[in-house]
C-alpha cells in the first residue's frame, strides 16, 4: 500500500533505547543529544505519519495529517527539542504530496516551503538534517520554473554535507546519489549515483533500532539503482539488485512495477 501511494503521487523519487547507547555507537549526535526516551507522540514516528499520510490520501481529506501535525507542535512547545521539528518538516513532505495529488499546486509548494524553511533554520544540524533538506529541496524543484538553476547547488551541497558528516548513513547516500542521478549530465550529474546508491544499500537502515529516528531510504536506494542499471542497459546487474531488492523488501509495490521491464532481459 504505502509503495503503491507514493508511486503514484510522487514525481521526484528518497525501537527505542537510551540516549546514551546511541550516541556511542553515532546515531544521535548534534542536535539530538538531548534525546533519550522522548515522548508517545515520537515513538514510531515516521510510519505515524506514513499511515496519517494514506488515511488522509483515501479519504481526500488533510484532517489525520493536521492531527498529527497539532501534536507535534505542541510537543515542540513544551519540550523544545530539535528532532521534533525534524519530524515537523518530514510530515510537510507528505503533505504537500496531499495537495499535490489534489491538484492544489500552491498549497503543495507551500507546504513542502515551509518544511524546507525549519530544517534551513535548524542549528547545529547533523548528517540525518542535511539529508532530509536535501530531500525536501530536491521534492520542491518541481514548483520552482526558473530558479531551479538558482538552487541546484545549495542542494547538492547539503547532500555533501551529509555524506561527509556520516559515510555510513543510509539516507545521506541516498539523497546525494538521487542529486546527481537526476542532475542532467550536461550539469555534471550521473557520475556518483551508482557509487552512494550501492553504499546505500548495504548499510543498516539504522545503526541502532530506535523508534523515533528515521530509517528511511534503503528501499527508495534499491529502486533507483535498478532504474539507473536498466537506464545503461546493465540487465544482469539490474536483474541482480532487484532480487537483492525484493529481499529485502518483499512488499516493496515500487519493485514489483519494475519486474515486468526486466523480463526477458
Amino acid at each position: 500500500m504505502k509503495q503503491l501511494i507514493l508511486s503514484l503521487l510522487i514525481c521526484f523519487p528518497l525501537t527505542q533505547m537510551a540516549c546514551t547507547s546511541a550516541e556511542a555507537t553515532g546515531l544521535i549526535g548534534p542536535p539530538y543529544e538531548e534525546f533519550a526516551t522522548g515522548d508517545e507522540v515520537l515513538k514510531g514516528i515516521q510510519q505515524r505519519i506514513y499511515q496519517a499520510f494514506v488515511a488522509s490520501t483515501i479519504s481526500g481529506d488533510h484532517a489525520q495529517l493536521t492531527a498529527l501535525e497539532a501534536q507535534l507542535k505542541d510537543l515542540h512547545k513544551e519540550s523544545g527539542q530539535k528532532l521534533i521539528v525534524y519530524w515537523q518538516s518530514y510530515l510537510k513532505f507528505y503533505s504537500s504530496i496531499f495537495y499535490l495529488k489534489k491538484s492544489d499546486q500552491k498549497t503543495a509548494e507551500a507546504e513542502i516551503d515551509l518544511g524546507v524553511k525549519w530544517m534551513k533554520n535548524m542549528k547545529e544540524k547533523n548528517a540525518e538534517d542535511y539529508a532530509l533538506l536535501a530531500w525536501l529541496q530536491g521534492f520542491s524543484l518541481q514548483f520552482k520554473g526558473m530558479k531551479v538553476m538558482f538552487m541546484a547547488s545549495g542542494i547538492k551541497e547539503n547532500a555533501r554535507k551529509a555524506v561527509e558528516l556520516d559515510p555510513e548513513n543510509p539516507r545521506a547516500n541516498f539523497v546525494y546519489a538521487s542529486n546527481d542521478y537526476h542532475t542532467p549530465e550536461a550539469y555534471g550529474g550521473g557520475k556518483e549515483a551508482e557509487k552512494h546508491l550501492l553504499k546505500a544499500i548495504s548499510l543498516p537502515d539504522q545503526k541502532v533500532k530506535n523508534a523515533y529516528l528515521p530509517s528511511w531510504g534503503r528501499e527508495e536506494a534499491y529502486e533507483m539503482l535498478i532504474k539507473l542499471y536498466m537506464k545503461q542497459e546493465k540487465w544482469e546487474e539490474a536483474k541482480q539488485h532487484f532480487a537483492a531488492g525484493k529481499k529485502a523488501f518483499p512488499e516493496s509495490y515500487q519493485l514489483n512495477q519494475l519486474a515486468s521491464q526486466l523480463i526477458g532481459k
